[in-house]
């Protein structure tokens, strides 16, 4: 790709969930970046319009199979928002643990999936064969991810046994406690792993410097939070959920099936390195100390691979603790619970920590039912800031001379890197 003029298209990246293409323009000393989101439109805050609200929780989770937790909990606590409604402590507790364990799962498979970038493997099976010991492992930790969040909910991909106010399924103290040894297993194997893992961990572009550092994040004061009342920015600007509007502006793109979304008028981005860092006080020296054993370069978009991997071994033991602390106070384990509730009106807006990073959701209800709905995901918050990375990224790789093909591939990587979930960001 000459340093003048050129393009280049990557048509359906690899090895993310769902359909993306991305549009590389060069023209002189302008460089473009379009990231595309092709995945079909599927309309869910409209044809959601008119429905009974206690529906809403159940089908917005429907949104994406892979994030159905955090899409549901999320949608739950906006409808309790919106009408009122004020579930039991161990209800909030046990949709915690839930809502926790799917991060953990979700990015340790996001990890396995990217670690042929990072290792110079052509795919993943060329990866487990030439590190079985590490492929191992991570498989195995997601094992016991699966069956800590099978002792809590049941099955894993769109679970009935959380609602609105409720926890639908009983869980006895042996699952709690059989839950909480499971994770801090998966946290001591995570960690043993690590340093084997670091012998072979590479960004694709070492010392590539994000051109737009700004994050967005929960706000937590000293504990990791999963939900929160208000948004935190990297400038140390917080907003109250209620008033995301005044700071978030989606814009429709001309190039893709899904928003991007701008904070105050500037690329931003979310996820797991937005949350490291912004909880480096909160997560302490141990994590710490991963980071720099994968040497972890925060200031670098690549690194979001790692910081999930750190992020997970965090929240396995977090959430370890809570499931132990749970079967500690509710020693008669916790039986199904619900508070009832009328079907009112009112406005409700939630934020949850997804997987890939904040998940707004923010409802009008109407006499119980759902009168208008907006959504903005990790994904939409990203996606400006993929572009932007890109853009650099390429001026940078046509300054070192690097053929089409590895511009390709590199910015390939730099896409996986953000885990984008296209059939969210196409609700």
């Amino acid at each position: 790709m000459s340093s003048q003029h050129g393009s280049l298209i990557i048509g359906e990246v690899p090895a993310v969930a769902g359909h993306v293409d991305v549009h590389v323009e060069s023209k002189e000393a302008t460089v473009r970046v379009k990231f595309s989101a092709t995945q079909d439109p599927r309309f869910f805050e409209r044809f959601l319009k008119g429905r009974p609200s206690v529906e809403v929780p159940y089908v917005m989770s429907r949104i994406c199979g892979v994030c159905s937790v955090v899409h549901l909990t999320c949608s739950i606590n906006a409808v309790e928002k919106a009408l009122g409604v004020e579930p039991s402590e161990e209800v909030l507790r046990l949709r915690e643990l839930a809502k926790g364990l799917e991060i953990v799962q979700n990015n340790l498979i996001h990890v396995l999936m990217s670690l042929p970038d990072f290792t110079g493997c052509s795919d993943v099976v060329s990866f487990s064969k030439m590190h079985q010991s590490i492929f191992s492992n991570l498989m195995e930790a997601n094992r016991l991810a699966l069956e800590a969040h099978k002792r809590i909910c049941g099955r894993f991909v769109h679970i009935p046994t959380l609602g609105v106010a409720a926890h639908n399924k009983p869980v006895s103290r042996y699952e709690l406690e059989t839950a909480g040894k499971l994770l801090h297993t998966v946290a001591r194997k995570l960690e043993e792993t690590a340093s084997d893992l670091a012998d072979a961990w590479r960004p694709p572009v070492e010392g590539f410097s994000d051109p737009a550092p700004t994050y967005c994040v929960l706000n937590g004061d000293e504990r990791y939070p999963l939900f929160s009342s208000s948004l935190l920015f990297s400038d140390g600007v917080t907003v109250p959920v209620e008033k995301y509007a005044t700071v978030i502006e989606e814009i429709r793109s001309p190039h893709s099936n899904a928003h991007y979304a701008l904070y105050r008028g500037r690329a931003f981005y979310t996820g797991s390195r937005a949350r490291i860092q912004a909880y480096s006080k909160i997560i302490g020296c141990e994590v710490s100390v991963l980071a720099k054993t994968l040497s972890i370069d925060f200031n670098n978009p690549f690194d979001n691979v790692g910081a999930q991997y750190v992020d997970v071994v965090y929240l396995s033991r977090f959430l370890g603790d809570l499931a132990l602390d749970l079967a500690d106070r509710f020693r008669g384990g916790i039986k199904p619970s619900h508070v009832e509730y009328s079907s009112g009106s009112g406005e409700g807006v939630a934020t949850v920590t997804a997987p890939r990073g904040v998940l707004i959701h923010h409802y009008v209800i109407r006499g119980g039912r759902l009168e208008s709905a907006n959504i903005i995901t990790p994904t939409v918050m990203n996606a400006r800031h993929i572009e932007v990375a890109g853009e650099a990224l390429v001026r940078k790789l046509v300054e070192r001379g690097e053929s089409e093909e590895n511009i390709k591939n590199i910015i390939a990587a730099l896409v996986r890197a953000y885990d984008p979930c296209l059939p969210c960001s196409v609700h």
